[in-house]
């Protein structure tokens, strides 16, 4: 018998190289893999029944989709997006704890030996379903597989600037308002949500008038802004009138790390993978907020800028090819950062995750029990019922087309898919050609259940 997985992808931009890593590992241990769009796995996932799903989080808002799944006796490995979210990991713990429907998960692939501990401490799991496996996408950091990225900006010179504000500039609604609510929704507590969102938008603002003045000072250098995938960009367009000045919200965090001289932030993850990949990063700390902070990568890893004068110093610097230089308490605490929020850096998080995933596949254990009954929930029910074309037809003329826009963002194709594929064929020798293909029908349980948007990977 072949084993089928499908994975979830959540953000392409961030996550469809590592999530196909994994999937190429898994098939070249013979198992069918399929990679699905966050958005149509309540479709996709039903019909095609796989043995296993990798999850990209245990949420409130995704437990009865879950317990769906479960109800097909689908086995479910969490490998969260945000396995190292923030400074302080017992809170996200206690976030995790308040979820009563955990014991739905067979597997849960942790992102580095903190996690573990904090796991651990609030007894959230039997221990065998634990295993600290490091996060895939940053095997993109190191060899091989950062022979793959590409060469971006046309060669040129540029200081990177990657912003976070996703609730304060959101790309996918009206406003701040909003997204504090669904911060709500996800289980965050409603004063930090508040407070967060009012300090995102405002910091936003002030981060925009910090890089007017940046790029004015140093004309003849480039800036290249890559604001998070689901910010939106308008705001940031009154800086276009600087030609020095690029916004570009393609290709990955890493591909554009990779070329950059140095990173600009604000408590933005990328300043962890920046460095992985050897490169400098620079903090905007006076804006910062103590909401904001929490949120932010934790320890002295950046170069903090404590005033604009700070931030044109360390900017002087790079234009005139002078290397920002880390002490020596910022290069220890960065070793012990990557060690214990990321396990190794040694580009093997991809394949530990196929190993824990292909081990769960072959055990005969099962983890559904009759306790956890699924919550009656009429939109899967209309889902099933009417099937994807329909539903999806019914729902753009009840929501407009502009519900449409936050799913098409989160989309891919299969060229992308055998972009990362033929990258990684050609980098990695094996025996085994790793291949992409649309899902035909006779692999279907529900063909009507099926969006066509899920791509396979085999053998």
């Amino acid at each position: 018998m072949k084993f089928k997985v499908c994975l979830i992808v959540d953000n392409p931009l961030r996550d469809l190289e590592g999530i196909t890593l994994i999937a190429w590992h898994l098939a070249q241990q013979n198992i069918l893999c399929y990679i699905v769009p966050m958005y149509y796995q309540a479709f996709d996932v039903i019909s095609l029944r796989p043995d296993l799903v990798i999850i990209n989080y245990l949420r409130p808002n995704n437990v009865n989709l879950l317990l769906r799944y479960k109800k097909e006796n689908i086995k479910i490995c969490i490998l969260d997006t945000e396995g190292s979210p923030g400074r302080d990991l017992s809170k996200f713990s206690n976030f995790i704890y308040k979820i009563k429907e955990r014991d739905l998960v067979d597997l849960y692939c942790l992102w580095g030996e903190d996690q573990y501990k904090a796991f651990k401490q609030k007894k959230l799991f039997d221990e065998n379903k634990l295993k600290i496996t490091g996060c895939p996408r940053y095997d993109f950091c190191v060899y091989p597989y950062n022979q793959t990225l590409n060469q971006v900006f046309k060669n040129k010179k540029f200081i990177l600037v990657n912003t976070t504000f996703p609730v304060g500039n959101p790309k996918f609604t009206l406003n701040y308002k909003i997204e504090e609510k669904a911060m709500v929704d996800m289980g965050y507590d409603k004063v930090f949500a508040k407070n967060y969102a009012r300090d995102s938008f405002v910091t936003n603002k002030k981060f925009i008038s910090i890089l007017l003045k940046i790029t004015k000072k140093f004309p003849r250098f480039n800036f290249v802004l890559r604001p998070h995938p689901f910010e939106s960009k308008k705001p940031y367009e009154i800086l276009l009138k600087n030609s020095n000045f690029h916004i570009f919200q393609t290709k990955t965090a890493i591909e554009w790390l990779n070329c950059c001289e140095a990173l600009i932030h604000l408590n933005c993850q990328t300043a962890i993978e920046a460095v992985m990949m050897g490169k400098e990063a620079i903090s905007v700390e006076w804006i910062n907020t103590p909401h904001l902070k929490i949120q932010g990568p934790p320890g002295n890893i950046s170069h903090t800028a404590k005033n604009l004068k700070d931030l044109i110093n360390y900017v002087e610097k790079i234009t005139n090819q002078q290397k920002l230089i880390p002490s020596k308490k910022m290069i220890d605490e960065r070793k012990n950062l990557i060690s214990s929020r990321y396990f190794k850096n040694d580009g093997l998080s991809s394949f530990r995750v196929s190993k824990v995933v292909c081990e769960v596949l072959k055990s005969d254990y099962k983890n559904y029990s009759e306790n956890n009954n699924y919550k009656f929930n009429y939109k899967q029910y209309a889902r099933e019922f009417l099937g994807f074309k329909t539903f999806h037809f019914l729902r753009k003329i009840i929501q407009g087309e502009k519900s449409e826009f936050r799913r098409n963002e989160k989309n891919f194709d299969i060229n992308e898919l055998n972009q990362i594929i033929n990258k990684l064929n050609k980098t990695i020798s094996t025996k085994n050609i790793v291949k992409t293909n649309e899902v035909f029908e006779h692999e279907l349980y529900i063909p009507k259940m099926f969006s066509k948007k899920t791509i396979k990977i085999f053998t």
